[in-house]
């Protein structure tokens, strides 16, 4: 009897399987929803990848930009970056930059005991600046330089947040290249109260 059933059951599903009717309404309210959930997934995170992609670029930029820079920078160049940022990531999503210049101060031919120090570090609004506490975080993506030479760290932070819900939740992209400056020995905070600079590169 069991065999019989058996027999019974895999028929009906052999015939099921090879019925070629349908309805064309009923198959539509099945695959569209999810059709139209793909493409718009598909474009939230294509999106999301290219926003990841421009940020980047503009972080290179600016900080090319500061690499540049022989007599100094003051709080209106800063201002101004923050302006340049904005512009090259067409501004629709809140964006932030931070600018510090560090320094080794010992043992800099190695990853383990070296000794960084920030020798000034500014931010826009809503972003601490670096301290020498936060620093260390950041020590095994700093790459090796001399004591004596300044690296010029460029921090940028872009809030995207996606169209449509499709799984993708808000981000913060993040960025930080380092940059040798080209044309003098460090790039100076030029400041009413005082220059700030390295000790190591007066």
């Amino acid at each position: 009897m069991f065999h019989s059933i058996l027999t019974r059951t895999r028929n009906a599903l052999k015939r099921f399987a090879e019925r070629t009717e349908g309805s064309l309404s009923v198959e539509t309210a099945i695959i569209l929803p999810a059709l139209c959930w793909v493409y718009v997934g598909s474009f939230v995170w294509f999106d999301a990848f290219r926003m990841q992609n421009v940020n980047l670029k503009a972080t290179y930029t600016i900080a090319d930009m500061i690499s540049r820079e022989y007599v100094g920078i003051d709080q209106t160049y800063f201002d101004g970056l923050e302006n340049v940022y904005d512009y090259l990531t067409y501004g629709d999503h809140a964006t932030q930059i931070r600018v510090s210049i560090i320094e080794c101060t010992d043992e800099c031919e190695s990853d383990d005991a070296r000794v960084l120090e920030v020798c000034w570090s500014k931010s826009t609004t809503g972003r601490e600046t670096l301290d020498n506490t936060t620093l260390q975080s950041f020590s095994e993506s700093i790459p090796l330089f001399h004591e004596g030479d300044a690296l010029i760290m460029t921090e940028t932070f872009m809030s995207y947040n996606p169209a449509f819900n499709v799984g993708l939740g808000h981000q913060v992209f993040k960025n930080a290249i380092f940059t040798r400056p080209r044309l003098s020995g460090q790039v100076k905070f030029l400041s009413a109260d005082g220059d700030l600079d390295c000790y190591n590169n007066d």
